[in-house]
This record gives C-alpha cells, sequence and structure tokens, in this order.
C-alpha cells in the first residue's frame, strides 16, 4: 500500500511540476513583449534621431528670438553677449580642440568673405525686421529663402532651370502676397471709396470737417503703420536673400572641406563687430548706458542655448539629409505663431495661413525634387563603378 501510495503521489506531482513551468514560460513571454515593444520603439526613434533634433533645434531658435521681445533692452545689444559667447567656444573648440586655422580660408577666399558677410546680414536684418512685424512673418518670408537659392543656383552655378523651378517661384510670390498683411489693399480700397463718397457729398453737407479730420487722422496712422510694416517685409526678405546666397557660399566651403566649426566662428565673430558699430551709432541720437545686467545674463543664456541649437543642427545633418531638414524648417513657422497667441494673444488671418501654406509648399516640392536628383545620382555613379570594376578598360 506505501508502494501505491508513493506512485499515486509522483503520478500527482508530475503534472503539477509541468503546469508551473508551462505558467513560468508564458510569464515570461508576457514580460518580453513590453521590453520588445520599447526595444523597437526605441529603435525608431534612433533610426530617425536627426528629425527630432532638427524640430527641437528649430524650437529653441524660435524661443530664443521671441524673447528679444520680452526683455527690456536693444536686441542688438544683447546679441553682443551672444555673440562673444558663441565666439569664444566655436574658438576654442576649433583652434584648440580640432586643430584648425580659424582665418583659414581653404583656397576659397571669395566664397570665404561671402558667407562672413551674408550671414552676417541675414541675423542682423532678421533682427531689425523683428522691430516692425511679427516673427511669424518673418519666419515665413525668410523661409523663401529655398526658392531663392535655386533661382541663384542657376545664375551663378549654371543649374539648369526647370519646369518645378519656375512653378515653387509662382507659388512663392503668390504666398508672400498673401502672407504679408493682405489686409492693406483691403484698407485702400475702402479708403478710396470713403475718399469718393465723401468728395460726391461735399458739396450739399457743410459740417464735414471733424469727419474729414478724422479720417485725415486715420489715414495718417495708418499710412505711417504700413510704412513700418513694410520696412519690415523689405527687411525680412533681405534676410532671406542673404540667406539665400549664404547657402551657395557654404556650399562651396563644404566641397573644399571646409569645417562647420570655423565658419560658425567666423560669421560670429564679425557678428560682434557689427552689433557693435550699429549700438554705437544708435546711441549718437538716442544716447542711453549699456543694459550690462541682461546683456550678462539674458545676452549669455540665449548665446549657450543658440549653441544647443548649432549642436542639434550638426547632429541632424549627419542623420538626415539636408532637405528634409530644410522642409522640417518651416515649423518656425507655427512655432511663431503658438508663441505670438501665447503670450500677446495675437492671432492670424486664415489668408495668412493660405499664403504661409503656399510658400512651404513651393520649399517641399524643391527639396522633394533636390532629394530626388541627389538619389539618380547616386545611381548612377553605383552603375558606374559596377561597370567599371566588370571591364575595367572602360
Amino acid at each position: 500500500m506505501t508502494v501505491k501510495n508513493e506512485e499515486i503521489q509522483q503520478q500527482q506531482r508530475v503534472p503539477l511540476y509541468s503546469v508551473s513551468a508551462d505558467f513560468l514560460e508564458k510569464t515570461k513571454k508576457n514580460e518580453k513583449i513590453p521590453s520588445s515593444f520599447l526595444k523597437i520603439v526605441c529603435h525608431r526613434l534612433h533610426e530617425h534621431s536627426g528629425i527630432w533634433y532638427t524640430v527641437v533645434a528649430n524650437f529653441i531658435f524660435s524661443c530664443c528670438t521671441f524673447s528679444l521681445k520680452l526683455i527690456p533692452a536693444d536686441m542688438f545689444d544683447i546679441m553682443i553677449a551672444r555673440f562673444i559667447t558663441q565666439s569664444i567656444v566655436f574658438g576654442i573648440y576649433a583652434a584648440f580642440y580640432k586643430h584648425y586655422n580659424v582665418f583659414h580660408t581653404n583656397g576659397q577666399p571669395l566664397a570665404c568673405m561671402l558667407n562672413i558677410f551674408m550671414s552676417s546680414g541675414t541675423n542682423l536684418s532678421y533682427l531689425a525686421a523683428l522691430y516692425f512685424i511679427p516673427l511669424s512673418d518673418i519666419n515665413t518670408i525668410k523661409y523663401t529663402y529655398i526658392v531663392w537659392a535655386a533661382v541663384l543656383s542657376v545664375i551663378f552655378l549654371k543649374d539648369r532651370f526647370k519646369f518645378i523651378n519656375g512653378m515653387s517661384l509662382c507659388l512663392t510670390m503668390i504666398g508672400l502676397i498673401l502672407a504679408t498683411r493682405p489686409h492693406f489693399f483691403l484698407e485702400t480700397l475702402t479708403h478710396i471709396f470713403d475718399w469718393t463718397s465723401s468728395s460726391s457729398s461735399s458739396s450739399s453737407v457743410v459740417p464735414m470737417n471733424t469727419t474729414t479730420m478724422t479720417t485725415t487722422i486715420i489715414n495718417v496712422t495708418t499710412v505711417t503703420s504700413s510704412t513700418y510694416y513694410y520696412l519690415g517685409i523689405g527687411l525680412a526678405s533681405i534676410s532671406a536673400l542673404t540667406k539665400a546666397i549664404q547657402m551657395i557660399a557654404r556650399k562651396q566651403l563644404v566641397k573644399t572641406k571646409q569645417p562647420h566649426s570655423v565658419m560658425n566662428f567666423q560669421f560670429t565673430f564679425s557678428a560682434i563687430f557689427v552689433s557693435l558699430i550699429y549700438s554705437i551709432i544708435r546711441r549718437f541720437w538716442q544716447p542711453e548706458p549699456y543694459p550690462w545686467k541682461w546683456m550678462s545674463t539674458a545676452g549669455v543664456i540665449i548665446g549657450c542655448f543658440q549653441l544647443l541649437t548649432n549642436a542639434f543642427v550638426a547632429k541632424a545633418l549627419k542623420r538626415e539629409s539636408v532637405q528634409l531638414i530644410s522642409i522640417i524648417g518651416s515649423l518656425d513657422i507655427v512655432y511663431a505663431v503658438l508663441l505670438q497667441f501665447i503670450f500677446f494673444h495675437q492671432t492670424k488671418s486664415l489668408i495668412f495661413y493660405i499664403g504661409a501654406s503656399l510658400v512651404v509648399l513651393s520649399a517641399i516640392i524643391l527639396s522633394i525634387d533636390r532629394h530626388m536628383a541627389i538619389r539618380s545620382e547616386r545611381k548612377n555613379e553605383k552603375i558606374n563603378d559596377k561597370e567599371a570594376a566588370i571591364d575595367p578598360n572602360l
């Protein structure tokens, strides 16, 4: 009996052990599923990390630029401290860490000078436009540099002008007309109709002096405000054109293996003197002391964040194509609209969004066309390399 009882107990133990093993295997599999899912997500994020670097860099740049509206000091005074901070870091990194010659032109003196002057002109005209028009309008106009760079490359680099270039140029012009204060045309039309109606009824009505005086005052204020606004549009357009020329100059310098840290140092070092000259000239007709507290705090902080932006853009360029990064750069317009609504409760009209969308669409078309052209060139190079490997006499 004892032997039979032991056999029965062993038979009962076996299925219990097998069930517990199955249960342990299932629990292990359930634990592996979320860990593998997290690995897949992390892998996907790492694969497209250049996109996230670009998104964060654009957000930091927009916040730093918009913060100049909130600081109670002149923007160019703050820029002096910012450019000094960036020049020190870029100079130490390029000269002492990488052992580059920071004043070397690398056999391209004209491209180097164009890069320095156009970079300074882009940044300083961009900031000067911020005195007169909102940041969203500036970013919309500045984003047209992709189209102007394509047009200028046809003129200077002898690139072929294609139908896509003409279509993008037309979309850009229409987008600019819609995005840059289209209600000005409505104002002028209403003023014309008001003037014609007042002139027709002036013969019968005598006590119209007060109303005509108020309308003339309104006309003067609208004219002065519109002149300041279009001055800002002109400065933003100059910023877009200088950015396009800077892109062409940098393209030539990159071909000769000019380091980005050297180009950035040359730009920030020259921008210090341009900002100083402007601040000195401005104090001749508007004498005031330098805001040292804001320069030593806000200027240095903005300079550090701009260095972080440069680092993120450099990492993004190593991981993604220039065309994709240019398309993501259109988020600057979205960031500016959001910041203006949060801090100043400013809203934009539907026509502005339509115009900005056309500008972005033209840039996307050109970027995709450029990306496809680069891909076809690489395919042709691979085919030629294979043919050369098969037949070395070719």
